[in-house]
């Protein structure tokens, strides 16, 4: 009797080492806000107006990678403005050395408000929605947006100074 509690006891101990523990998920190593960027892993902030190349510097660490590609385009109707674009779909603006403003399409990226690219339109009570010539917009507490076709969810989320072309 004995040796048979062992043997159970035993292939218990087997089973639930094969079992994976479910993890809860991980923040987002970062937030982006109205006012630029709040590091998850600090209380410092990268405010727009910071130096361009301390925020990308900073920007890559917190990711894990550098930007994919840094671009001017000189027919902005703000100016020309330098973007710093990550893969997942992080750009940062950049105007005269400056952080200027930010978008994404990254939906594993926290932003203000709780709004995530990919958010269904149905999870976004109390905001309004504009049609213009980009789409289906919105706006909320100086971060904007805009649908995908079809309005379902959103696809692109910026704060501050952007450059869009069609």
């Amino acid at each position: 009797m004995h040796v048979r509690a062992l043997t159970i006891l035993a292939a218990t101990l087997a089973l639930a080492a094969c079992v994976t523990t479910a993890r809860e998920p991980q923040p987002p190593v970062l937030t982006l806000d109205a006012q630029g960027i709040q590091p998850t892993v600090s209380q410092l902030r990268i405010d727009f107006g910071r130096a361009q190349p301390g925020v990308i510097d900073t920007v890559s660490r917190l990711l894990g990678d550098g930007p994919e590609a840094v671009t001017t385009n000189a027919e902005c109707g703000a100016g020309p403005v330098t973007s710093a674009t990550w893969e997942d779909g992080l750009t940062l603006n950049f105007q005269n050395g400056d952080f200027v403003g930010w978008v994404s399409s990254d939906p594993d990226l926290g932003v203000a408000g709780g709004f995530r690219p990919g958010m269904s339109r149905l999870e976004m009570p109390q905001t309004s929605f504009q049609i213009t010539t980009l789409g289906t917009e919105f706006s909320r507490s100086d971060i904007n947006g805009i649908l995908t076709e079809g309005d379902a969810a959103i696809r692109l989320l910026w704060a501050g100074t952007t450059c869009f072309f069609r």
